[in-house]
């Protein structure tokens, strides 16, 4: 196609399609090009085939740059791609002159040198770009097109500039040149000069296209010192927020309202550059997102293992770093589909900030939109509900950022009626015109202009649908998971609002268009509402924190803890009282818990096999007779008491011994975890129970088995001093007494009952009798039954007696049989109670089967004494070792500082001591932040002389 237009008019639309820059940079190597026309005119003698050689390169080498130009955009290390290209341009533009004329050598070393430095121009000024060859072949292709296409739109006005171009080139010419020398139009010096111009404008306009997409990160100007002072009242707004909810402790944040339909989600990811906002065919966005936006330094960003480009969200500490943005519109969409479909909307907001070298210091709030009327599977109220929520936002000192649509009418934006009550006059409102592209200009520019609904911000116009993320971009800008949009968006406002629509959007038409003027026109607004409110929100700080430091004096006497400290003083505090809990798990104290035990499987085994047999008064009468000795007693009763000792032996005393020793030591556990202050922590207390349960699980077996082994001998043999059987004689007398004494007690309770001793003699008299009838009557049953062969069910009995049911109750006649047995039991007790202090049992152990309790006794002490030593071997000893130890190792060093600080603020007590003591701290920061920038304030005031640029508070100091 440029083959197809004059020479003198191609360097111009080559300019054209380049912008402004290559125009420098073409008056800048008008020397060089030259010398170029000169080595040509004096070879014209040279074939044209050879001349065409040298033409082809140069075309291709211009085409590559400025393929190269527009892969530049947004793109990291392609530094040797492109170097490797260049090279390879260098090579070809070479051998082309090698194949032509010697005296061609000469403009081929110009040409190479020009390449070279192109080269190292390109090189630096791509920093940050990477991607492969073959994404650059592709970008090429891309910009070919996108270049043909807007020549084509525009050749009539390139025509017309590329006159008066060829007409002062011409002169331009004729002066450096000389009147004798033509112009060669068709020559190889011309084509060299157009490829090197192209060359170089190629490189410019990569430079000025680079900077032009990305405005914020620069670094440099009164934007960078602007970016940092908004940034540093950011920080303070999220500390404030940490702090307290109240109203008199905010800074102003920018509200983004508008209809479902409006455009909200474009214009918010179009700031930020990547979709990142929930998406669907239903109400979706149900909860406030508050949106904080952190310019992050790129050479920060490359120098660290820090991506460029991530999000973070505060409340949700588990989730890191998002480098994906596609993760983030997921978590979102989640977040707020959590809302119940009944609610549909929910104040509780989401937190989220985006760190990235492409976007300005804000503080976004996107809420629900606007509806008309709810639908079928929405509450009626939901209308009310989004207008209250949005209500409760727009109040001051929030700046209002209503977002209209160009093809609704200004009348019918719901964002600008809301605004308007709580705004009448406009002042902290900013209104964004979308869709400019869907009406006609000069319609757009009347609406932007605000004359029929002005407000004091003005109105920005914006076109910022995001293109397309597939194909051919997606490759070229380098994020393949999300590309940065706004280059793109930037690049098609422009295309929009410039050329023919210049007339009506132009920089002397005082209209505000562009997303990067909105940008930029929210930062304006949003660092001078914030400085604005700076002495104000100094002053409530100031009250705030003296408050708080006088109830920290009162309430603390200003001594603080940390979460660290807390836990310390906790395990502590825990090993301690163990340590005196466990002067219950002494030998002495075991062996008394053990002795109680096996006293009452005696006192079981005696009534099992002598109270309940009524031969046991006999055993008694034979123990008075002194000419009896053991030899000559009957051998019943010998072998009832070789029963009664293998019963207690072999009763399993090794387990129920472990068992009680490991019930009492879980009681104590269980009495310490449960206690304060670990009543506040369920979860910490149920893990020293649990690791308790489990070193107690892991001895008893090995503790019962030691236990068990070391009793065996005491199965086949017993062995009873004088002494042991002393011992034991005046321990079953004391179990007799202990045992009658509750016996006399049961006894007084039914006597109480029935009111009176004689009643209970006379029901005690009666069951007996009545009891004795029923045996009599089993006996003629038996009898009867065996004789007729009849159920002794059926025989009718005759001259039975006639029981009194008026006198005694059903229940009376219970407590009857209780008291008959309980009497029963006494004067048996007392019998052989009268038997232990008698002289036979006191003359020593050969006495053993006339004294089977005192025998028992001794049998039940040397198992107790037995069973405690080992215990304490192989039970207490290990616990008493391993327990601390394991609070150690699965507690205080087992967790981390986040679930320390959970642990610490799960007390009451402790979480308002250091919320107080947090919260006086972060009053702290924040004041001293706040001062150093009121006196910025000062000095900037009293140092201002001119006229600032821009409007600020801050902008003159800087």
């Amino acid at each position: 196609m440029l083959r197809k237009l004059p020479s003198s008019s191609r360097p111009y639309l080559l300019s054209q399609s380049l912008n402004r820059p290559t125009l420098i940079a073409r008056s800048r190597l008008i020397p060089s090009t030259r010398h170029v026309h000169v080595r040509a005119i004096s070879f014209s003698s040279i074939p044209r085939a050879m001349a065409r050689a040298f033409r082809i390169p140069a075309y291709g080498a211009a085409i590559g740059a400025g393929g190269l130009g527009y892969a530049n955009y947004k793109l990291e290390g392609v530094r040797n791609a492109t170097s490797e290209i260049l090279s390879n341009v260098s090579d070809k533009f070479s051998s082309a002159y090698n194949t032509a004329a010697d005296g061609l050598n000469s403009a081929a070393d110009i040409g190479s040198s020009l390449a070279s430095q192109l080269q190292g121009r390109i090189s630096d000024t791509g920093q940050g770009v990477q991607d492969t060859a073959e994404a650059f072949r592709n970008g090429t292709k891309e910009w070919w097109e996108a270049f043909t296409s807007q020549f084509a739109k525009s050749q009539a006005q390139q025509e017309t500039g590329s006159r008066s171009s060829s007409s002062s080139n011409s002169k331009k010419g004729n002066t450096s040149e000389g009147p004798d020398q033509p112009q060669n139009n068709g020559g190889g010096g011309g084509g060299g000069e157009e490829a090197l111009l192209g060359l170089v404008g190629a490189a410019a306009a990569a430079n000025v296209e680079e900077k032009r997409t990305d405005p914020f990160s620069s670094g440099g100007g009164d934007e960078h010192q602007l970016l940092q002072l908004t940034r540093k009242l950011i920080e303070i707004r999220s500390v404030l927020l940490s702090v307290d909810q109240s109203e008199a402790l905010k800074l102003p944040s920018i509200v983004v309202i508008g209809s479902q339909s409006s455009g909200k989600s474009s214009v918010l990811e179009a700031i930020v550059g990547h979709e990142f906002l929930p998406k669907g065919d239903n109400m979706v966005t149900r909860r406030p997102i508050e949106l904080t936006l952190i310019n992050t330094p790129p050479s920060a960003a490359s120098s660290s293992s820090t991506p460029a480009e991530y999000g973070v969200f505060p409340n949700m500490p588990g989730m890191g770093k998002i480098t994906s943005f596609a993760t983030i519109q997921k978590t979102l969409t989640d977040l707020n589909l959590s809302v119940p479909p009944e609610l549909a909307v929910s104040d509780d907001p989401i937190h989220l900030q985006i760190h990235s070298p492409h976007v300005p210091d804000l503080t976004l709030i996107d809420l629900p939109g606007y509806i008309q009327i709810s639908s079928m599977d929405q509450p009626e109220e939901l209308k009310d509900k989004i207008s209250g929520l949005c209500d409760k936002y727009i109040r001051e000192p929030n700046i209002i950022l209503a977002v209209c649509a160009a093809d609704v009418d200004l009348a019918n934006s719901p964002a600008l009626r809301a605004s308007r009550r709580v705004d009448p006059l406009g002042t902290r409102t900013i209104g964004v015109v979308t869709k400019m592209d869907l009406v006609k200009p000069e319609h757009g520019a009347t609406i932007v202009r605000g004359e029929r609904y002005p407000l004091h911000l003005g109105y920005v116009g914006v076109v910022c649908k995001a293109p397309p993320t597939s194909g051919v971009f997606k490759s070229i800008r380098g994020d393949r998971e999300s590309p940065n949009v706004t280059g793109a968006v930037l690049r098609r406002e422009e295309e929009f609002f410039g050329g023919e629509n210049s007339k009506y959007f132009g920089r002397d038409k005082k209209v505000m268009v562009g997303t990067d003027t909105l940008r930029r026109r929210l930062m304006d607004v949003l660092e001078t509402s914030m400085s604005s409110s700076l002495h104000g929100i100094t002053n409530a700080v100031q009250l705030e924190l003296e408050e708080a430091s006088y109830q920290f004096k009162v309430q603390y006497n200003d001594r603080r803890i940390t979460s660290e400290s807390y836990m310390a003083e906790t395990i502590d505090a825990l090993k301690a009282r163990f340590k005196e809990y466990t002067a219950q798990f002494t030998k002495p104290a075991v062996r008394s818990k053990l002795k109680e035990m096996l006293d009452d499987k005696v006192m079981n085994i005696l009534e099992k096999l002598y109270w309940d047999d009524p031969r046991t008064i006999e055993l008694t009468k034979l123990a008075e007779d002194r000419k009896l000795t053991s030899e000559d007693l009957d051998s019943y009763w010998k072998y009832k008491l070789e029963t009664a000792s293998s019963l207690l032996t072999k009763s399993g005393v090794g387990r129920d011994s472990t068992g009680l020793v490991a019930e009492g030591l879980r009681q104590l556990i269980d009495s310490i975890a449960t206690g304060e202050p670990f009543t506040f922590h369920p979860s910490v207390s149920e893990r020293i129970t649990e690791f308790s349960h489990a070193i107690l699980r892991e001895r008893m077996g090995l503790t019962a088995d030691q236990v068990e082994n070391c009793i065996k001998p005491y199965k086949y043999e017993v062995e009873v001093d004088e002494r042991e059987w002393n011992v034991g004689r005046d321990r079953a007398e004391d179990k007799f007494t202990e045992e009658i004494k509750r016996c006399d007690y049961k006894l007084k309770e039914i006597q109480n009952r029935l009111g009176g001793s004689r009643k209970l003699n006379g029901l005690i008299k009666h069951v007996g009798e009545l009891e004795k009838w029923e045996e009599e009557r089993r006996k003629r049953r038996f009898s009867v039954s065996g004789a007729s062969g009849q159920d002794g069910d059926e025989v009718v009995e005759e001259g039975a007696p006639v029981l009194d049911a008026y006198k005694y109750s059903p229940a009376q006649i219970i407590d009857g049989r209780h008291a008959l047995l309980l009497s029963n039991r006494l004067s048996l007790l007392k019998l052989r109670q009268q038997a232990l202090k008698s002289r036979r049992c006191r003359s020593g152990p050969d006495q053993s089967a006339f004294c089977p309790e005192a025998f028992l006794a001794v049998v039940a002490d040397k198992l107790a004494y037995t069973s405690t030593m080992f215990i304490n071997i192989e039970l207490l000893e290990q616990f008493f070792y391993q327990f601390p130890r394991e609070i150690d190792s699965r507690i205080l060093y087992d967790l981390n500082r986040e679930e320390i600080a959970r642990f610490a603020r799960e007390n009451p007590k402790i979480k308002q001591h250091l919320d107080l003591q947090e919260r006086k701290d972060k009053l702290e920061s924040v004041m001293r932040s706040l001062q150093s920038l009121v006196n910025l304030q000062k000095d900037a005031k009293g140092s201002s002389t001119g006229t600032s640029r821009r409007e600020g508070l801050f902008t003159k100091f800087f």
